[in-house]
């Protein structure tokens, strides 16, 4: 069951670009799983890249293998935000 709230501000045929806006709801990243989930279910995930924005404004990346999680990158090298 997804906790977290988020938007899908840009998607590109490389990435799906993602902001937490979830104040009073679980984050991103400590839902990570169910997100995975839902936006695999729902938006064709695939392999594309998962960027998000955090509730500090911080942009990291979501690894996954085909919506499986399998961890987390610093930073979006390469993504023109």
């Amino acid at each position: 069951m997804l906790r977290s709230k988020f938007i899908i501000e840009k998607e590109t045929s490389e990435y799906v670009y993602i902001i937490d806006i979830g104040v009073f709801h679980r984050s991103v990243t400590n839902d990570v799983v169910e997100v995975l989930l839902h936006l695999s279910e729902n938006n064709s995930l695939g392999n594309r890249r998962l960027i998000y924005k955090d509730g500090i404004g911080r942009i990291d990346e979501i690894r996954h293998s085909n919506g499986e999680f399998t961890g987390f990158a610093t930073g979006h090298v390469g993504i023109d935000i």
